[in-house]
């Protein structure tokens, strides 16, 4: 039976050091193992979006963010397990730096938007979110 779900995902900014947060999932997540992220994950039943991303980011990172702004929506469907996700971005932010991650992500980077984009290690999809979080972050904060 196909499996549907909707996940909220953090995409943290630190307000000190004026960087994002890029994780690296580890290598026995079932869903892209060994591949960058951000923190994220499904939603509960009656849990509210902010609500979901606030605690998402707190299990995978250890750190409390504040959520500004939802400026992006995706769906990522994965046929061969039956499964799709219907993805809602937030820019959120935080002063903190200290990391502690879960068991899901294996290391944590701090970029600027400039070192992502113009980084060959990272996805596309990953650019093209840091681009729009930092125009959002622009006129929001």
């Amino acid at each position: 039976m196909p499996e549907f779900g909707v996940a909220t995902k953090a995409i943290i900014f630190n307000t000190s050091s004026k960087k994002y947060l890029v994780l690296k999932k580890s290598d026995v997540e079932d869903i892209n193992p060994d591949t960058f992220d951000m923190p994220g994950g499904r939603i509960k039943f009656g849990e509210k979006l902010e609500e979901a991303v606030r605690r998402e980011s707190k299990e995978e990172t250890g750190l409390n963010v504040k959520v500004e702004q939802v400026f992006n929506a995706w769906t990522f469907i994965k046929a061969e397990r039956g499964l799709q996700l219907v993805g809602i971005d937030f820019l959120c932010v935080t002063k903190q730096e200290e990391i502690r991650l879960s068991e899901e992500h294996k290391s944590f980077e701090w970029k600027s938007m400039e070192e992502i984009v113009g980084n060959g290690k990272y996805p596309d999809w990953l650019k093209e979110t840091i681009k729009k979080a930092d125009e959002i972050r622009k006129i929001y904060l």
